[in-house]
């Protein structure tokens, strides 16, 4: 390339490489003291050796340089170490670097580098270090790095490397850290790695390796760090582990399918500082003898199936002197918290023993680990008091308690918790008042009491203390009196919820105060008098419902400006008058009215009175009224009998000629309904034109239309297809059956002849202007996160009600994005009901899972979706719609289908997924538009992880994967139920908003960095 001296050969090269660099960002401060006024030994960031005035070392890391390497390093013949680490670099890595036979260090990680393994290093003999982790680089792991007999450090993790991890690497015997993690390898782990003597630190986590760990790695005896954390291993870890890996510090095998027990003999490993196993399938007692372990300071099992559901279980938690943080959530240890849990580590941190099976009181020594921050027994059998020496914890930020049988009363003592801002002691059976001393706890963000005993009045002074609120759910009791005025100061609530208590007087108008309200339940108690105008300052309110009170006079006219509005209920109170027609109330699916007899007005789907008839009589009014009921009552009885006639006569005669059918009855849809001829459909649609499909399904094609400015969706079933028309009755049962926001309403169907005399049926809804999910997933449009989670609610809303909300209970059986369509204002409505069940024989929740459906033709529903179970035969069951919202809402995060090519062999969605809520570059798997929405590009969010808004995203998507993967467990046992989906969604999306409140007011005291549910990871 140049042939001067040597001096002047690097003076060039380095400006070359610096014009490489400018070209992609503006030039870094290190950079601008590379000028000729100056030696370029004199530059920042590089070094030269006192005889040859050669350059040495190149260290340009974390410069925010941009750009690309020129190909001009390889000029810089002297060169023993390079680190471009921490920068923006793109393009790949010049294949000059073979140049550089004195090479020691090559550094280029925390980039955006693309290309494959750059396989002209293998000619650095001298190589001692290569790293590249956290770049953009694919292809496989080249065999010859083997051939590199002085390697010591490789680091390549968080890439997007394939294949599998060369066998050749055993023969490297003086490496001593391979990292591998967080790409996309396969196969098993090579036992030849067995060889490396050396090796101190392997981490191949966050992959998709299959098989066991074979038994040549327990030769690594001095190892440090082990992590295999996220992968498909399984077989059990030797039980003669801790006389292998007498230096072990850190082992991580979490988010695998290992099973068996804990070695017995772990306690041997004297320098072992943390343990993970969390989410595998690990049974038997944790062994005795953790308390050798005088290093130990985390120790996380969660979730997994240990313990005996008996006493005993929990005696290894004695003489844990420096533990910090123990999670044992999600398992089956049974019996008592021993008294000895007092005299755990002094600096223990987090306890977690949620989801378990323990039984008894909550021991008084509790009270003694007073570095707690984060305690949550919730979700066990514990009975008893709360113990007042909670309240010596006063490091403790977060208390959940919930889930249990705890009796008596809330102590005072938990006014001393200064710093708590979480407080979970939902249902229980607490009585008695909130405790006035809870005052104190000024920092308290969270407070949840919902589901107890409790009664009297709540104190004026205890909610104006509590100003930093942003829930307060106190439904499920029986609070009586006023509710305070003093609520109006809580500007940041955004999630308040009195619902079912006997609250009476007037809603406070205060509330209007509160900007940040989102969520407001009130129904189902004792207040009366006008629904306060000021509700219509809410401007963020999405969820009011006012429903089951006593509340009378008119509808403010200020809620139709309410236009983040989603749900407003109303219904069953005295209310009179107007009803609005703008804003929520445009769209009978968003709110609800029924048992308010005195209403007029509205839009044209209510069938109220015009308001002019406010004008008659008393007596007028009586018989006006009651002549219109019996209109109505005519009208509706004539319309069900023709209709239903119509069905009747076109199943069981005309249409019957392709298949066995019984009569289709829509009585419940009464007047409703729309009568609409084959005619009708034909000129609306521009004669079935193929310019008005919309959409294209098994058993036929969707068409758009209108009927006067109303447009509308056509479904016209395909009778040539087997199924259709049982298609067509179930999702008739089904439709006729259920009503709620979130399904997809018929406004019509139609049985008739078309023009050239063959059977013609359809269905009609109202068109979803927003077309259907799979097309904002994969197509142009894009979703933003907060969209994301606001869809997966309203899904999760719409099973919750056919699974346990309707009767019968109705299993959808092909929940997939196509059949979720979006209105106008982005709320989702879950559709196409062809494959329906109706569950027989069952009027509760319980056990329903069992019930057979009444349908008599079999599941197809559609692959990836389809739960496993329904491959082998297996019952329809309401965990089959579980898998199916599971893999949904993987596919939302993800941005990837469940039959995207890079699933197959062993791996999955759901697999790809699994464990990543707990995962710290959980963005790997994050669906690349929701990178860009936080400016984010080529992995740089490795180095904004400090930053508030990534957390938040972060936070959020890693909450919603871990519903995802809980719901599409292979077992339908192991899945969660919808209930819990729904709760730790909305949950989710209240901690999604609140960080975001917390970002725009840049609140003066943010919550502590670990703010993730005691039921997670530690």
């Amino acid at each position: 390339m140049m042939t001067t001296s040597g001096n002047e050969t690097d003076r060039v090269a380095l400006l070359a490489i610096k014009a490489g660099l400018v070209g992609g960002s503006s030039e870094s401060e290190a950079l601008t003291s590379w000028n000729a006024s100056l030696h370029f030994c004199n530059w920042v960031g590089v070094t030269c050796d006192g005889r040859h005035q050669r350059a040495t070392v190149l260290d340009l890391a974390d410069h925010s340089t941009g750009g690309v390497i020129s190909p001009f390093i390889g000029n810089l013949s002297f060169l023993r170490a390079i680190n471009l680490s921490g920068n923006r670099l793109e393009g790949f890595i010049p294949k000059e670097i073979r140049l550089l036979s004195r090479l020691e260090v090559f550094n280029v990680s925390y980039n955006s580098l693309q290309g494959g393994f750059p396989l002209q290093l293998t000619n650095c003999s001298r190589l001692l270090t290569i790293a590249l982790a956290h770049n953009a680089l694919t292809g496989i792991i080249p065999h010859q790095l083997g051939s590199m007999s002085n390697l010591q450090d490789l680091y390549m993790g968080v890439n997007k490397f394939t294949g599998q991890v060369p066998s050749s690497l055993g023969n490297i015997s003086s490496l001593t850290l391979l990292s591998l993690g967080t790409n996309r390898l396969q196969g098993s782990i090579p036992s030849n790695l067995g060889k490396l003597q050396s090796l101190k630190f392997l981490s191949l986590d966050d992959n998709s390796l299959s098989g066991t760990i074979p038994s040549s790695l327990y030769n690594l005896t001095s190892l440090r760090i082990l992590s295999l954390p996220v992968n498909h291993l399984s077989g059990t870890l030797a039980p003669s582990m801790g006389i292998h890996f007498p230096h072990l510090r850190f082992a991580f095998v979490g988010g695998n399918n290992f099973t068996g027990i804990i070695p017995l003999t772990l306690s041997n490993i004297s320098s072992l500082q943390q343990f993970d196993i969390f989410q595998n399938h690990f049974s038997g007692n944790v062994p005795g003898g953790l308390g050798r372990l005088e290093h130990l300071e985390w120790f996380n099992v969660g979730k997994n199936n240990l313990g005996s559901e008996d006493e005993g279980d929990l005696d290894f938690l004695t003489n844990l002197t420096s533990l910090k943080s123990l999670n044992i959530y999600e398992n089956r240890f049974g019996g008592v918290i021993p008294r000895s849990i007092g005299n755990l580590s002094s600096r223990i941190e987090y306890l977690k023993l949620g989801s378990n099976m323990i039984s008894g009181r909550i021991p008084v020594e509790v009270g003694n680990l007073v570095s707690l921050v984060g305690l949550g027994i919730e979700y066990n059998n514990l009975t008893g008091d709360i113990p007042s020496s909670i309240g010596n914890l006063v490091m403790l930020q977060r208390l959940t308690l919930g889930g249990n049988r705890l009796q008596g009363t809330i102590p005072p003592s938990l006014g001393n918790l200064k710093n708590l801002y979480g407080l979970s002691l939902t249902r229980n059976w607490l009585e008695g008042s909130i405790p006035l001393n809870l005052r104190h706890c000024s920092s308290l963000q969270q407070l949840k009491l919902d589901h107890n005993k409790m009664n009297g009045t709540v104190s004026m002074e205890l909610i104006s203390s509590l100003n930093q609120l942003i829930i307060l759910s106190l439904s499920y009791n029986s609070f009586t009196g006023s509710f305070p005025a003093a609520v109006g100061k809580l500007v940041n609530l955004n999630d308040l919820d009195i619902s079912n208590n006997k609250f009476s007087g007037e809603i406070p108008t205060e509330l209007g105060q509160c900007s940040s309200l989102e969520s407001l339940q009130v129904q189902a108690n004792s207040f009366e008098g006008r629904i306060p105008i000021s509700l219509g300052s809410l401007k963020g309110a999405k969820y009011m419902d006012l429903s089951s009170n006593n509340l009378s006079g008119e509808i403010p006219f200020e809620l139709q400006d309410l236009h983040s509005l989603q749900i407003l209920d109303i219904s069953f109170n005295q209310m009179e008058g107007e009803v609005p027609t703008k804003g929520a109330f445009s769209n009978m699916t968003r709110f609800f009215l029924e048992g308010n007899e005195k209403l007029c007005g509205g839009i044209p789907d209510l069938h109220l009175p015009n308001c002019s008839s406010a004008n008659l009589s008393k007596n007028e009014k009586r018989h006006s009224m009651s002549a219109m009921v019996i209109i109505v009552m005519t009208v509706s009885i004539f319309f069900s009998f023709v209709l239903a006639s119509i069905l009747t006569w076109v199943v069981s005669g005309k249409v019957s000629k392709r298949e066995d059918a019984t009569a289709i009855s829509l009585v419940d849809g009464g007047p409703n309904l729309l009568r609409l001829s084959y005619k009708q459909l034909r000129d609306t649609t521009n004669g079935f034109s193929v310019g008005n499909i919309i959409g294209v399904g098994s058993f036929g094609s969707v068409y758009s239309g209108a009927l006067g400015d109303r447009p509308i969706a056509v479904k016209v079933m395909n009778l040539e297809k087997r199924g259709a028309l049982k298609s067509f009755k179930a999702e008739c049962k089904a439709l006729s059956k259920i009503r709620h926001r979130n399904l997809l309403q018929i406004l019509s169907c139609c049985t008739s002849l078309d023009y050239k005399g063959s059977d013609f049926v359809a269905l009609v809804y109202e068109l979803m202007p927003n077309g259907n999910l799979e097309s904002w997933l994969h197509g142009s449009r894009i979703l933003n996160l907060s969209q994301r989670l606001d869809i997966a609610i309203d899904i999760a809303s719409a099973l919750e009600y056919l699974h346990h909300d309707c009767e019968p209970p109705t299993v959808h059986c092909d929940l997939k994005p196509s059949n979720v369509l979006l209105d106008a204002d982005m709320v989702a409505h879950v559709g196409d009901f062809g494959l329906a069940r109706i569950l027989r024989g069952a009027t509760s929740s319980s056990n329903l899972s069992q019930e057979q459906s009444m349908s008599s033709f079999g599941i197809k529903g559609t692959v990836g979706y389809i739960p496993p179970e329904y491959g082998m035969g297996g019952s329809v069951s309401m965990q089959g719609d579980m898998y199916s919202f599971g893999i949904l809402l993987l596919e939302m995060v993800t941005g990837r289908r469940p039959t995207d090519e890079i699933f197959k062999d062993n791996t999955s969605l759901h697999n790809l997924c699994k464990y990543k809520a707990t995962n710290s570059n959980i963005f790997d798997i994050v669906d690349s538009h929701l990178h860009a929405e936080l400016n984010i590009e080529n992995n740089d969010y490795e180095t904004n992880q400090e930053d508030v808004n990534v957390k938040r995203v972060q936070e959020c998507c890693a909450a919603i994967i871990e519903v995802g993967v809980a719901c599409s467990m292979d077992s339908p046992n192991g899945r969660i139920d919808i209930r819990k989906a729904c709760k730790v969604l909305h949950n989710t999306r209240i901690k999604f908003i609140e960080r975001r409140v917390r970002v725009r007011r840049q609140n003066a005291h943010p919550l502590p960095d670990d703010e993730r549910p005691l039921s997670g990871n530690a």
